[in-house]
């Protein structure tokens, strides 16, 4: 293939500028050979510019690396998935005794543990970090039964993080380093700031100014941890593609009922419906920082967009339709509110839903919804928007944001649950 780098760098400079991120760095696998382009800017406050060597957050990009920490320890015969977590970690606990007893180490790697997922919750810098986690996860309650469902879920990656530490007898990080990227021979990923300090490395920015608040505590490193340049990703990518024993991460384990696109759960990957034809990949969003990797594994072919604020879903969309469909002959499936929306019975859906960190609630329109969200974590000071929903299908709905997201009612215990964002928000009254 000829990757025309000079084109492609002027049309990540272009829909950067559009979509207001400060910087971006793109790379591209395909026939075998990486290609890297850069724009923009580390950081608004001193300039100092994007190279493609620079770092930048991966988010829960991070989940796939310890789900790889993971599969290696079964390649091995140090682990079956199919263990449950007590009998590695006996100090593990949830609010549901049952529970604790029947969630797998399975169960945490596919998002079907039902561990309400986003407990960012800071236990310290020191290796005891989660440890203390684990421990504090002991009033944690369920979305929906153990495997029964699937909910994205953060809290099972660090539980996952402190499994791997148990079994080999070091800190996750120190694993990640020995495990995966040591035989990779990568230079430029990371998991703590001390180690991104010898790097130019990308703040996030919210609102064009960069955010107060750097990355993650350290507990959540298994879930959002990981900090590389675009290539290294693409190393460990082709390492993927290269490598039989980590293929059974991307059979499919759990469906997503999205309500709209095909989406299934692998082990740490997302495996993406385009068309009939399955990409894998993951979405990772820190505290200001974007990162969107997509693999289709048919034709050996991988981009990665690593950025640092703005609204860089258009981008993605944008740029990720134009070049994967050029080298691939592969486009992302793109929801886009209906010009004329079905009529449907809104009013069965009224009500308040909630997970453990945001509460939803709904009120029906004449045709349509209106949802005042609040989301509120330790990372970050309360939020609260509206948002009117219009219907896509009978349970479906779409919102009218500039980059629309799916609302899907789906069957619960009191009628019907919430699933948007990955997440299940169970009802609440």
């Amino acid at each position: 293939m000829d990757f025309d780098a000079a084109r492609w760098r002027d049309r990540l400079a272009q829909l950067s500028s559009a979509a207001e991120v400060p910087g971006a760095v793109l790379a591209v696998l395909a026939d075998g050979a990486v290609h890297e382009v850069a724009t923009g800017v580390l950081n608004v406050d001193t300039g100092a510019p994007v190279s493609t060597d620079s770092l930048f957050q991966l988010g829960s990009l991070s989940k796939v690396y310890t789900a790889t920490i993971v599969q290696r320890l079964v390649a091995a015969g140090r682990l079956d998935l199919d263990t449950p977590v007590r009998a590695i970690l006996p100090e593990f606990r949830l609010s549901e005794a049952a529970a604790t007893g029947a969630v797998t180490v399975r169960h945490l790697l596919t998002h079907t543990s039902g561990i309400d997922g986003d407990f960012f919750h800071d236990t310290g810098r020191g290796d005891d970090c989660l440890a203390r986690y684990v421990a504090a996860c002991a009033d944690l309650p369920l979305v929906h039964p153990v495997g029964a469902g699937t909910s994205y879920s953060n809290a099972a990656f660090s539980i996952a993080g402190r499994v791997v530490e148990a079994l080999t007898g070091t800190t996750w990080d120190a694993a990640l380093s020995s495990v995966v990227l040591a035989p990779l021979g990568v230079s430029h990923t990371v998991t703590l700031p001390e180690q991104a300090l010898r790097y130019a490395t990308a703040i996030g920015h919210e609102d064009c100014e960069p955010v107060p608040q750097w990355g993650f505590p350290r507990s959540t490193g298994p879930a959002g941890g990981v900090l590389a340049r675009a290539a290294d990703v693409l190393a460990f990518v082709a390492e993927h593609l290269r490598d039989g024993a980590l293929a059974p991460m991307r059979e499919p384990k759990a469906e997503v009922p999205t309500g709209w696109a095909g989406q299934r759960r692998g082990l740490g990957w997302q495996l993406y419906d385009w068309a009939g034809r399955t990409v894998v990949g993951h979405d990772g969003e820190t505290l200001g920082q974007y990162a969107y990797l997509r693999v289709l594994p048919d034709r050996e072919v991988a981009a990665v967009l690593l950025t640092n604020g703005g609204e860089p879903n258009p981008l993605y969309q944008t740029l990720f339709t134009e070049l994967l469909g050029e080298l691939a002959g592969a486009t992302p499936p793109r929801l886009a509110v209906p010009a004329a929306p079905p009529r449907v019975d809104a009013a069965r859906f009224a009500g308040t839903y909630r997970n453990v960190v945001r509460t939803v609630r709904v009120e029906a329109l004449d045709g349509g919804l209106r949802v005042h969200s609040r989301y509120a974590s330790e990372l970050s000071a309360p939020q609260e928007r509206e948002v009117t929903l219009v219907s896509l299908r009978d349970t479906v709905f779409v919102d009218t944001e500039p980059s629309p997201s799916a609302w899907h009612f789906v069957p619960g215990r009191h009628g019907y649950d919430l699933f948007q964002g990955g997440r299940l928000l169970p009802r609440a009254d």
